[in-house]
């Protein structure tokens, strides 16, 4: 429970205002982003397709293409290498399309009955050797141990008397034909097998040996029919439409929209994920990088969405964690720790981008939304108060002459609205009452309390019409007490009732400033009688009250601490001393509360700091009231029965 106060109190200040109002602001630019967000998936997702399917038809059409690059290498081989060798005419050893030349010599019976045995050994060797199998680690260890023996690039050492081609040892060397010679183990330079032979029987194995280790062996051509590549992009279409198209329009939180954004790319990239990697096992020479698409739905996402630099990395991290495990598993099959390891390690800055990226863009948008929050709620303030200002004004009377006394007031709030208030009403027996209550501090607050105030005063008027100041006063003692004290509000009030008969004044005065009476050019000050309202309950309050007499001429002024607690530029107060002097001068003005009024606010030099408010009462003469709101009062009875029967005794001349 003290929890959900203490939320409730946050969202009350004007950070939790601003947050609530910036979640939904976010939470709306979200919703739009999103849209667009499977727009450009759904864009780069055909344009993929369409790039596959077309390399696809393209390079990928013939599928006998693969066979003819193979058969066609193993030509080349052949033909360099004198596999097909057929015996000429005089027995001499010819190739296919040029071995040993069929213009030589007759081989020797222990040469001609060696050379069968070289000639199918070698063919042996590269029958021998298929393509490369399907998979990184399994290819890897294939070239790493298989293919360098299948293709001669590790001979094994020659035995003592033997030469490394497996021919018996003729000596430390041999001499061609035509004189050259030869190395010492009877091994041939690779370049010079190519145009040089030994003999005529040697011709063959020299120039097949050479060839062996030249050509490299055909890479096997993966071809994926087209068909493929468009079941493939199918998931990924259904996801993003699904999420752009059932699943957004039914969010309206941001924290809704944040989640399912979440779901879709990580449920993208796990597709686009499993994709690459099982291209990536079948042709280790596949144009994928598992790495760079994860960086890819990222960067992406971050461009699209406002979100924060957390809730990108939501959706990503199960991706990253899923390739670290491919890299290790595929370090485990070449060994390639340390590679393994650089690329693992440097591989988190990748995502540093779309991070800035994410803080910046959420900066500048706060920054922004922050000024035009402020410039709203200023417009919005200003309305409300205003609209308020106008409420809080129409509880104020209006300056009142009726005859025998005059009333009048100005007033000036601090800010738009102020805690200051001022009542009066004529009882039925014609007495005149005023109120004057200030509450604490200024402001909204205030100005919700004097609305509280004045309907609490308009009920004990008419509940209890006979009680006097001192009476009220007490009863509004006992409400702020126990309603407004609790919000720290209190304040000062004088209560004040006036005979129109005898000019009798009866007044009550609750911790408010002094009331001054202007009478034949001297001041008296009537001081305060009580403590503050609300301060303490009723057994402490009193009920003390004052009675003077007026004069006429006299006159009574009110004010509250506004008029002689103002500040100049300098510092200084205008002062309770000051009021009294100015109040004391022997020329009194036409109206104190304009008089007065000009100069505090002159004093102020425009910048107030509490509300003010001044009333005057003047006393003009001892006679009844005749109108206090314009209609005339009730006529007794008897009165009125004695001018009908005068009326209707006189001549009907007479009334005409």
């Amino acid at each position: 429970m003290a929890d959900a106060q203490g939320e409730a109190a946050e969202f009350q200040t004007d950070r939790g205002v601003f947050r609530a109002e910036y979640e939904r602001e976010l939470g709306q630019w979200l919703r739009r982003r999103l849209g667009w967000l499977c727009i450009a998936y759904t864009v780069f997702q055909l344009i993929g397709t369409a790039s596959l399917l077309g390399t696809s038809l393209l390079f990928g059409g013939d599928p006998s293409s693969g066979d003819a690059a193979v058969e066609q290498r193993e030509g080349l081989g052949r033909e360099g290498s004198g596999i097909e060798d057929s015996t000429g005419p005089d027995g001499g050893a010819t190739g296919a399309t040029g071995g040993a030349s069929t213009d030589a010599p007759a081989a020797t019976p222990e040469r001609a009955t060696a050379t069968p045995e070289r000639t199918t050994a070698t063919p042996e060797r590269t029958t021998a050797t298929p393509s490369a199998p399907i998979g990184r680690i399994v290819d890897r260890w294939w070239e790493d141990n298989i293919l360098p023996i299948t293709r001669g690039d590790a001979a094994p050492p020659a035995e003592d008397g033997e030469t490394a081609d497996g021919n018996p040892d003729d000596g430390d060397a041999a001499t061609r034909p035509d004189g050259t010679a030869t190395s010492a183990n009877g091994s041939l330079d690779v370049d010079d097998a190519a145009v040089v032979a030994i003999d005529d029987d040697d011709a063959v194995a020299v120039g097949e040996r050479a060839r062996t280790r030249l050509l490299p062996e055909p890479a096997e051509v993966l071809h994926v029919p087209w068909w493929v590549w468009a079941l493939l992009s199918i998931p990924s279409l259904v996801v993003v439409a699904w999420y752009g198209l059932s699943v957004r329009p039914k969010l309206y939180t941001r924290a809704e929209l944040v989640a399912a954004a979440t779901k879709m790319i990580l449920t993208l990239g796990f597709l686009n994920f499993g994709l690459e990697t099982g291209m990536l096992l079948a042709n280790p020479d596949a144009s994928v990088a598992p790495l760079f698409s994860i960086f890819f739905w990222h960067l992406t996402a971050s461009l699209f969405l406002p979100w924060n630099w957390r809730e990108s990395l939501k959706p990503i991290v199960p991706l990253f964690l899923c390739w670290v495990l491919l890299r290790a598993g595929l370090a485990a099959g070449d060994g390639s720790w340390i590679s393994a390891g650089l690329a693992v390690g440097f591989a988190p800055f990748l995502f540093l981008p779309a991070l800035v990226l994410c803080y910046a863009r959420l900066r500048w948008h706060q920054n922004r939304f922050k000024s035009g929050f402020v410039g709203r709620r200023f417009v919005q303030m200003r309305r409300e108060f205003l609209q308020a200002r106008a409420v809080h004004e129409s509880l104020f009377p209006k300056p009142l002459d009726a005859g025998w006394m005059r009333f009048d007031f100005g007033y000036r709030p601090a800010a738009d609205i102020g805690g200051d208030f001022i009542h009066i009403w004529v009882d039925e027996a014609e007495r005149f009452h005023l109120a004057l209550i200030d509450v604490t501090g200024h402001g909204l607050a205030s100005a919700m309390s004097v609305a509280r105030i004045h309907g609490e005063i308009e009920r004990l008027r008419d509940e209890y019409p006979e009680e006097g100041p001192a009476k009220i006063l007490a009863r509004l003692n006992r409400y702020f007490h126990r309603l407004l004290a609790r919000h720290k509000l209190y304040a000062t009030g004088v209560l004040l009732t006036l005979d129109p008969n005898s000019g009798e004044v009866r007044y009550a005065s609750a911790g408010h400033p002094p009331v001054f009476l202007r009478s034949r050019g001297r001041v008296t000050e009537m001081p305060s009688t009580t403590f503050l309202l609300g301060a303490v309950d009723d057994s402490m309050f009193g009920e003390e009250e004052v009675t003077i007499k007026l004069e006429e001429g006299d006159t009574l002024v009110l004010f509250t601490d506004g008029a002689y607690d103002a500040r100049n530029p300098r510092g200084e107060r205008f002062g309770l001393d000051r009021l009294r002097e100015i109040i004391s001068r022997p020329t009194a003005p036409p109206r104190w509360t304009q008089y007065l009024m000009r100069l505090v606010e002159t004093f102020e030099a425009g910048m107030p700091e509490d509300d003010l408010l001044i009333a005057e009462v003047s006393f003009m003469s001892r006679r009844s009231l005749s109108s206090i709101t314009g209609d005339d009062l009730p006529m007794p009875a008897q009165t009125h029965a004695e001018r009908q029967a005068a009326m209707l005794a006189e001549p009907s001349g007479a009334r005409g």
